[in-house]
């Protein structure tokens, strides 16, 4: 949900100014606050906490690779202050700070969001979301980490999320500008979908559309059969589906894979208020399947995941049918649970990790984690 912060037009600039001075007051309340409580590492919980390490404060981005779990924060107080941060995912220990050192400026250059890794190399790849840049880090954790540009949006386009596709090219969303970019090995974009008027060979057929900018298209994955790919617009509740041919290309077929609409948040959206509806309540009515889509994922079992950053839940989707097998998870702000504007997930065993964005909160930032029961 994340691009309406970002980019160079005036609307954008302003109402990130204004989201910025309510934020820096949660700032200082959260980082001056009592600790928050930390599980166990066999146990549901707070994995990693702002209280502990000061610097994760507004962690989107994350993905897990070899027991390792990154995760990159979308700092709007601090924007050279955003970090990739890499943990232990069975300790708990964290392993590497990445920003703000010498060799590394790109990555504090300006707030970051998705991560993905590539699975035939292991680089690691964040959605430079400030500056337009789509950063590739080799041998990220090692002391001698290699940090280097792979892709430039056009002006005014902002890098939302990643993934790599069933043909070995990496794919991004940019919800700026309302498309998702297909990205060649020698980092070159190519405009691939997108709406009416927009170049792009193939259309959304209207599916990306969000009278907000900067919520559509927001998290993308494909699926375990390599077939189909997911695209999230997450002020419609809905999951866009595309066809990908034998030869792992997106062809055309954008249709309504999931929707599930309600217009309810657990919390007031400052700096967002175009995200109140007519018929908008407040509370825990809001922790419904589907309400706000951002970060998509597969489990290992290849079921579709997302976090639903706007109801404050994980919710589990058939990747055959669309239908909602369960929801996991309530709300910090308004349920007492663990989960507060969650963004993205990644999965290590039987354990589902999310980074919790808590951008309308005061609430201290955290990545938790849940055992997950096999069906």
């Amino acid at each position: 949900m994340n691009q309406l912060l970002s980019g160079s037009h005036t609307a954008k600039t302003l109402w990130r100014g204004a989201l910025t001075l309510g934020l820096a007051a949660a700032v200082a309340a959260v980082v001056g606050g009592a600790p928050a409580a930390r599980a166990g590492h066999n146990d549901s919980g707070v994995f990693a906490s702002s209280q502990t390490v000061p610097l994760l404060q507004f962690p989107e981005g994350l993905v897990a690779w070899h027991n390792k779990l990154y995760t990159a924060t979308y700092n709007v107080v601090s924007p050279q202050d955003s970090r990739i941060f890499i943990f232990n995912a069975s300790s708990g220990r964290l392993e590497r700070t990445l920003g703000g050192r010498p060799g590394e400026e790109l990555i504090s250059a300006g707030a970051l969001l998705g991560l993905t890794v590539n699975p035939a190399n292991g680089d690691l790849f964040a959605a430079g979301n400030f500056t337009g840049q789509i950063i590739r880090i080799q041998h990220a954790d090692t002391g001698n980490p290699r940090v280097s540009v792979y892709a430039q949006y056009p002006s005014g386009g902002g890098p939302e999320d990643l993934t790599f596709g069933p043909d070995g090219a990496l794919y991004a969303s940019d919800s700026n500008l309302g498309v998702v970019y297909r990205i060649s090995a020698q980092g070159q974009l190519q405009l691939l979908i997108g709406p009416a008027g927009s170049g792009a060979p193939i259309s959304d057929n209207g599916l990306f559309g969000a009278p907000v900018v900067g919520l559509s298209p927001n998290g993308l994955v494909f699926s375990a059969d390599g077939r189909s790919l997911f695209v999230a617009n997450t002020f419609a509740d809905r999951v866009v589906a595309f066809d990908v041919n034998a030869q792992g290309h997106v062809v055309s077929n954008g249709r309504i894979f999931a929707q599930h609409r309600n217009p309810d948040l657990e919390t007031y959206p400052t700096g967002f208020d175009a995200l109140v509806e007519p018929d908008t309540h407040f509370g825990p009515s809001a922790t419904t399947a589907l309400n706000g889509p951002d970060g998509l994922q597969l489990d290992l079992d290849g079921n579709l995941w997302a976090s639903c950053v706007l109801g404050d839940n994980l919710t589990e989707l058939n990747p055959h049918t669309g239908a909602v097998i369960r929801t996991l998870g309530t709300s910090a702000n308004t349920q007492g649970g663990l989960l507060n504007a969650p963004t993205n997930t990644a999965f290590v065993g039987n354990k589902i990790f999310t980074s919790n964005l808590g951008i309308f909160s005061s609430l201290p930032w955290t990545i938790v984690q849940f055992e997950l029961d096999r069906h």
